[in-house]
Parts: structure tokens; C-alpha cells; sequence
């Protein structure tokens, strides 16, 4: 699972449960909530946030992403 795909059920998930459950029988309030939470993860995706949550998620359960590897030593001068 990449971090963007972590981030972004990291956040999603939990705010349309949340509003769901809180905002049930409320049909266009709730939308007006969807469309908030969009505009919102957005945002968080535009500027980058959504890895770093991700990354600190899949960090979290286990699943580290691979770093970059360091550039290879020059070799010694003879």
C-alpha cells in the first residue's frame, strides 16, 4: 500500500464514518459535509500532507516504505 493510499483512507474513512454517524437522517447537511471532507483532504493532497500522515501510518502498523537508498561513496582517489 503506498503512503497516498494510506493517507488517504487514514483521514477519509474515519470523517465520513464520524458524519455518517452523526449527521444520519440529515440528507443534505450530510453532502454539504462530503463535500467539505473533499475540499479538505484536498488540500491536505495538494500540499503533500497526505504522504507524510500515510507514511507515519504504514509506519505505525508494520508497513515502512522503502526509502530512497543513499547515493554510493565516490571511490577512493589513488
Amino acid at each position: 500500500m503506498t503512503p497516498t493510499i494510506a493517507g488517504l483512507l487514514g483521514l477519509g474513512l474515519p470523517l465520513l464514518l464520524l458524519g455518517a454517524l452523526v449527521l444520519r437522517g440529515r440528507g443534505p447537511i450530510f453532502g454539504f459535509y462530503v463535500l467539505a471532507c473533499i475540499i479538505g483532504i484536498g488540500y491536505l493532497f495538494t500540499t503533500g500532507t497526505v504522504d507524510d500522515i500515510g507514511a507515519k501510518i504504514l509506519d505505525f502498523i508494520g508497513q515502512a516504505t522503502a526509502e530512497k537508498s543513499p547515493e554510493p561513496a565516490a571511490a577512493p582517489a589513488q
